[in-house]
């Protein structure tokens, strides 16, 4: 039987319907994997990844000797990131020119452009920039050591660097040895590059590792021109007045026992010995290092140039002169050649630490004026002012009033024997008390009774000097326009509502405090939880410290040992080898409640 043909004309029918039919099934497809794609969920390949990287090869290995290559490779068992390695990757000894730092899929490899110097250990801390690709999991501070001649060096000196003033971390700080057996050994931190180096962390903290058996001086740079020298005035610095010992790893005394099994334990000790000898400092775990090169704290500050200067002289604000000083200057003259009218209403004031000197007077009066500043033979400086103030967003605005502040506590409470105080933001020239001011007594109305008069000698302060009685509220209202500055601005309405504070409202502070022996003086601070100081008392021997009329509230209490005697904090000096006063903070803060007292009862032992 003949074979049957089908043509190619009966074929093209069932093609095309095929073709659509593919068509068709491709378009659902495509619009499924978009409707995929635009709802897209979190894969489910079992829990997130929280481990870091782990190095699984070194070549050379880490704690090598006889090293007299160019390159190092460090292979992890996953692909990494490494995080700004020019800054966090800390080589130690410092090398002349930074070396190549490059990631080649998991492998880390340093090539060195100089030649190592024979018989050294080498250490390189990687700090934060170890990271694995995809979660971010941080290998922290990970060293790596090789020395290039028949031994390495292990011993390490570690601590933490906080800022003198507060105690507070001193974060991305670089800390420096220098070996003992220098010679001008003090002042290598400003001409020669460190033997070692490396930098602190987020807590302040840094560790030292690979150093030979040798003394050190412990120098601690924020390096604002990145040159590893101390050599800016402004650069932030801290330092130890005594040399370090480079610390190891101290083997713990093994019990009595066999000699097979004192042989096992002391196999296990050296084992142990060794790979703690690779690991970070923590300064939450208990470690075998001496705690005294292991656990350093360096205090860091700026110093400040003991030569008197006229920092400031400037017309601030309108009708007001600023001249400020470096240092205390008590003995200051301000002074103008010129005859002044008595309408220019001159009054200069002094701030309490005498650093600074405020000229207030009546605008428009004079447009310019002679000034002459003199402080014993290291100033003398003559200038000419425009007393015009050209500050165009002040001007634009109305003239500001005065501002008022009193001396109540709390809700309108005032400290039993103590005046009423009325604190004005500058010198008042003159006030007229109107006949709409009130004074309430209870529920007794009085007018015209309002008395006042100042309470210093520059007319910043006015006192009430109506007498008042414990139990009765007070209250008192003074309209605008009464108090007059000297600048030409004038209060706005003044009301007060308040009363004799009782014993139920405020609480007491008392604590014995013992300076240490032969320190000159103590300054004991009363400060809120943010640090701000509310009251001080300077002592000079045991004596109880009282701090009264205290509103309920959290305190802290510290302590300045001020060995100058000039009754504030003093920064340190490197080039006279001065450290910076030490602060110390009570150990606790205490919370105080109305109507109690706090009595602490062992004496704070400083």
């Amino acid at each position: 039987m003949p074979r049957t043909k089908m043509s190619f004309s009966y074929l093209c029918p069932v093609i095309r319907r095929l073709k659509h039919i593919l068509i068709a099934v491709g378009l659902l497809l495509m619009a499924f994997l978009a409707q995929r794609c635009a709802n897209a969920v979190a894969p489910t390949g079992g829990p997130k990844d929280t481990t870091p990287p782990k190095v699984v090869e070194a070549v050379p290995e880490n704690h090598s000797v006889g090293f007299n290559g160019k390159k190092v490779e460090i292979t992890f068992d996953e692909y990494i990131t490494l995080d700004n390695a020019s800054q966090n990757v800390m080589i130690s000894p410092p090398l002349s020119e930074k070396p190549d730092i490059k990631l080649k899929n998991k492998t880390v490899v340093i090539k060195f452009k100089e030649d190592l110097a024979p018989n050294t250990t080498y250490t390189i801390n990687f700090g934060p920039s170890i990271k694995d690709l995809h979660e971010g999991n941080l290998f922290k501070d990970y060293v790596y050591s090789f020395s290039t001649g028949d031994h390495i060096d292990t011993l390490a000196i570690a601590g933490c660097v906080l800022k003198a003033d507060d105690k507070k971390p001193a974060e991305e700080v670089y800390v420096s040895l220098y070996a003992a057996d220098h010679d001008n050994l003090d002042s290598l931190p400003m001409t020669t590059i460190p033997d070692y180096i490396t930098k602190t962390d987020k807590e302040g903290r840094f560790s030292l590792n690979g150093l030979a058996n040798k003394k050190y001086l412990v120098f601690a740079l924020k390096d604002a021109n990145s040159n590893l020298y101390f050599d800016l005035p402004n650069e932030e610095v801290a330092y130890l007045d005594t040399l370090v010992q480079a610390s190891c790893l101290q083997k713990p005394a093994l019990p009595v026992m066999d000699s097979t099994v004192m042989d096992s334990l002391a196999m296990q000790v050296d084992t142990l010995v060794n790979v703690v000898d690779s690991v970070v400092f923590e300064t939450k775990t208990t470690t075998m290092y001496d705690q005294n090169a292991m656990n350093l704290t360096l205090y860091m500050f700026t110093e400040v140039d003991s030569t008197q200067v006229l920092l400031e002289k400037k017309l601030v604000e309108e009708g007001l002169l600023r001249f400020v000083f470096r240092h205390p200057a008590k003995d200051a003259v301000v002074m103008t050649p010129e005859m002044l009218p008595d309408t220019f209403n001159l009054v200069t004031m002094h701030s309490a630490a005498y650093d600074t000197i405020k000229w207030y007077f009546t605008p428009n009066v004079k447009d310019s004026l002679w000034v002459q500043v003199k402080y014993d033979t290291v100033v003398n400086d003559s200038s000419h002012y425009s007393l015009k103030f050209k500050d165009k967003k002040t001007r634009k605005k109305k003239t500001e009033p005065l501002k008022v502040d009193n001396n109540l506590l709390g809700k309108g409470g005032l400290i039993p024997g103590e005046d009423l105080i009325l604190s004005f933001s500058e010198p008042i020239v003159r006030y007229t008390m109107r006949d709409s001011s009130v004074f309430k007594c209870d529920t007794l109305i009085y007018y015209d009774t309002l008395a006042l008069e100042p309470a210093d000698e520059h007319g910043m302060k006015y006192r009430l000097v109506t007498p008042f009685a414990a139990e009765k509220i007070y209250s008192f209202e003074i309209p605008d326009s009464v108090f007059w500055g000297i600048r030409g601005r004038t209060n706005e309405r003044i009301k007060a509502d308040f009363h004799i504070l009782t014993d139920d409202e405020y609480g007491n502070i008392y604590i014995t405090v013992v300076p240490p022996a032969g320190m000159k003086q103590v300054v004991v601070q009363l400060t809120n939880e943010s640090g701000k100081v509310l009251k001080e008392e300077t002592i000079t021997q045991k004596q109880e410290v009282m701090f009264e009329y205290l509103m309920p509230a959290k305190y802290k209490l510290r302590a300045l040992l001020d060995a100058d005697g000039n009754g504030k904090w003093s920064t340190g000096n490197y080039h006279r080898r001065t450290l910076p006063e030490t602060v110390i903070e009570y150990k606790d803060p205490l919370e105080l409640k109305a109507g109690w007292d706090i009595d602490l009862a062992d004496p704070w032992e400083l």
